[in-house]
């Protein structure tokens, strides 16, 4: 039996937040772990947070945090023969989609987040999340509508003081809709960023 230690939070509804905070981060498919030469993928992203006191084990913090967000996002296809010429209309699309564009995200992610804290002021995090999102424009590699964001990142927690704290991050995000609607090659991102909490008392 593996014993939890709850404290005063545990006298707290679990659908009381525990923190507020905002996110910003930036995403490139052009990395080390990403690199298609076929197209070019960045994306900044805002992200609102609410996070939701799960469990404490020890010094370890596992929460549920939801966050509203927006990506705003260029892209441009650099390889027009991505398109093959089986599909309709393909030169009227190669055409299109080799033009730079803007497009954007909207979405709601629900994240898992496990925070250590190492010193006093320190903890390392790591956050696993899905997100169900609206991208407003077709591309070659997604269809416009109704998708899906997966996100995994590590980072570190400052904390300020007793209701402030600093996030320094970085991961992996990607993109798609499980082929509900074509096309579906979806993209794949590294991203780093940064964020503020606000603490509850």
């Amino acid at each position: 039996m593996i014993p939890l230690s709850y404290g005063q939070k545990s006298n707290k509804s679990f659908f009381t937040p525990t923190k507020y905070g905002i996110q910003f981060s930036q995403g490139n498919e052009k990395s080390f772990l990403f690199d298609d030469p076929d197209y070019f993928y960045r994306t900044n992203t805002a992200k609102g947070q609410i996070y939701f006191l799960i469990a404490n084990f020890k010094t370890i913090d596992f929460s549920l945090v939801a966050m509203p967000q927006i990506q705003f996002i260029q892209h441009q296809l650099y390889n027009e023969q991505f398109i093959l010429p089986s599909e309709s209309n393909y030169q009227e699309r190669r055409q299109r989609f080799t033009q730079l564009k803007n497009l954007s995200i909207s979405a709601v992610e629900f994240s898992l987040e496990a925070k250590k804290q190492l010193f006093n002021s320190f903890s390392i995090f790591l956050q696993v999340g899905l997100g169900l999102s609206y991208i407003d424009t077709e591309t070659e590699r997604l269809a416009k509508g109704f998708t899906f964001i997966e996100n995994g990142n590590f980072g570190f927690d400052f904390q300020m003081n007793s209701k402030y704290s600093i996030q320094l991050f970085g991961g992996v995000g990607h993109v798609s809709n499980l082929n509900f609607q074509q096309p579906n090659s979806g993209y794949n991102i590294l991203n780093t960023g940064f964020g503020f909490q606000y603490t509850i008392k």
